[in-house]
C-alpha cells in the first residue's frame, strides 16, 4: 500500500510521525526540485537514505582532501584504480591502506544526516511511502533512528534556520577574523566555533569552509552564525540580501487576484464533502490516523506528541541552561528571568512546545552560591505537577 501527496496536504513532520506511530517498515521518497531523497524504515525507525543531488560515494570525494583524512595524491591514485577495476572506491582506498573504513563511514555519516533533515526546510515537495514487508539497506546507513528522535531533530534546525541566515545570508561569502575574536572567552566557545574559526583564512568561501570542517551543514553555519554574532569574524566585501526563510510551508494562502465569479453546479459541493469524508474514514480505519485534527487524538498519538515535544522542551532546557551559565561567567550574577539573558543568550526559546512560559527557580548554595534552574511546567501548564520537565530528570 502507498501512501503519496504533497507538502500543501501533510508535511514531511507529519508523515515522519505516522510512519513512527504506525512502526511501519517501507520506503520514503520526498522530492523537491532541490532534491530527491529516499529514506528507508523498518519498524518506524530510519534505517538508510539515498540522496539523488549527489550519489554518496561523488560527496565522499569532495570531502575526504578538504577534511584532511586523505591526500588528493592517494584519491587520485585510488580513483585511478577504480576505472580500471570498477570496485568501489571505499574498499580500494581500506585495501591500499589509505582510509579505514570506519574513517570513510565517520564522514559518511554526516552527510546522510544533513541529506534526512534538509527536507524539513522545504516549502513545498511531494511525498511517497511504500510499505514493504522487509528491507535491504547498503550505503547510507544509519542508526536505527528513531521518528521522534528524527522529528526532534528537524524541528530544531527549522526552528534555528533563520537566525542562521541572518548572520550568513549566502555560502557564497568570505570571512576574515574580525577584531573582536582576541576577546572570546575560552570556557563559552564551542568546539564547532573553535573548529570553524580556526579554518576562516579570509580566502575560503562558507561552503569550501562547511566542507572543510567535518560538522556537516547545519552545526558548521549555526558555528559560524555564532562567530558573526560575536564579532570574531566578519564579511569581506558586500553582503548578499537574505535568502528567503526556508522551513515548512505557510498554511495561510497569499490574496489571489479578484476575478468575475463562476457559478459552480449545485452537485459539486456534495460530492467534494463525500470524497473528503471517505477519505478521512479511510484514514482513521486503515492507518488509525486523524490527519486534520478535528476530531479529538487518540491516546497513542496524543502520548507520542507529548513525547516529542518533551524532547523539544529538554533541548531548549540544555540551551537555557547554557545561556545562564554564560551569563554568570560574563556578570557573576545570576538573572532575575530568563529575559533578562538578552543579548547574552544564543536565541534559545523561551517558551516550550505547549506555549508556556520555562520557569526559572533562583537558589542560594552555601558552598557555590547563587544559581538558578530552569523547568517546563510540561502539558498541563501547571508547576509542581507530575509532568513538569527539568534536566536531569529521568
Amino acid at each position: 500500500m502507498a501512501l503519496e501527496g504533497t507538502f500543501k496536504d501533510f508535511h514531511i513532520a507529519d508523515i515522519v510521525q505516522l510512519i513512527g506511530l504506525q512502526r511501519k517498515t517501507g520506503t520514503l521518497t520526498v522530492e523537491s526540485e532541490e532534491d530527491t531523497l529516499s529514506m528507508i524504515f523498518q519498524e518506524g525507525a530510519v534505517v538508510s537514505a539515498h540522496s539523488t543531488r549527489l550519489p554518496w560515494e561523488q560527496r565522499m570525494v569532495q570531502l575526504l582532501v578538504p577534511q584532511g583524512v586523505l591526500t588528493l595524491a592517494r584519491l587520485q591514485e585510488a580513483l585511478a584504480l577504480q576505472g580500471e577495476t570498477g570496485k568501489k572506491l571505499k574498499a580500494i582506498l581500506a585495501e591500499k591502506g589509505f582510509l579505514p573504513q570506519k574513517e570513510w563511514e565517520r564522514v559518511l555519516a554526516v552527510e546522510v544526516a544533513e541529506a534526512m533533515y534538509r527536507p524539513f526546510r522545504w516549502r513545498t515537495g511531494r511525498y511517497r511511502f511504500v510499505s514493504q514487508p522487509s528491507v535491504e539497506v547498503a550505503d547510507g546507513t544509519i542508526g536505527p533512528l528513531g521518528a521522534e528522535s528524527l522529528l526532534m531533530e528537524g524541528i530544531r534546525r527549522v526552528d534555528e534556520w533563520p537566525r542562521i541566515r541572518e548572520n550568513i545570508p549566502s555560502p557564497a561569502m568570505v570571512f576574515r577574523i574580525g577584531s573582536r575574536a582576541g576577546q572570546l572567552n575560552p570556557k563559552q566557545i564551542e568546539p564547532g566555533e573553535v573548529r570553524m574559526l580556526d579554518l576562516v583564512d579570509g580566502k575560503r568561501t562558507v561552503q569550501e569552509l562547511l566542507d572543510a570542517s567535518g560538522l556537516g551543514e547545519f552545526e558548521a553555519m549555526r558555528s559560524l552564525a555564532a562567530l558573526v554574532g560575536a564579532g570574531a569574524i566578519s564579511p569581506i566585501g558586500p553582503v548578499p540580501a537574505p535568502a528567503p526563510v526556508e522551513g515548512p510551508p505557510a498554511r495561510a494562502a497569499a490574496p489571489l487576484p479578484v476575478r468575475s465569479a463562476v457559478a459552480l453546479p449545485s452537485w459539486l459541493p456534495r460530492v467534494a464533502w463525500g470524497l473528503m469524508a471517505a477519505w478521512l474514514v479511510a484514514n482513521l480505519v486503515i492507518f488509525r490516523a486523524e490527519p486534520l485534527g478535528i476530531f479529538p487524538l487518540s491516546a497513542a498519538r496524543g502520548a507520542s506528541l507529548d513525547r516529542v515535544r518533551s524532547l523539544r522542551a529538554r533541548a531548549d532546557l540544555a540551551e537555557l541552561s547554557r545561556d545562564l551559565e554564560r551569563y554568570a561567567a560574563t556578570t557573576g550574577d545570576v538573572p532575575a528571568s530568563l529575559e533578562a539573558l538578552g543579548t547574552l543568550g544564543r536565541g534559545a526559546r523561551l517558551r516550550d512546545p505547549w506555549g508556556h512560559p520555562y520557569q526559572v527557580r533562583r537558589s542560594v548554595d552555601p558552598t557555590l552560591g547563587p544559581a538558578v534552574r530552569v523547568f517546563s511546567a510540561g502539558p498541563d501548564g501547571r508547576m509542581g505537577t507530575p509532568d513538569d520537565i527539568a534536566l536531569g530528570d529521568g
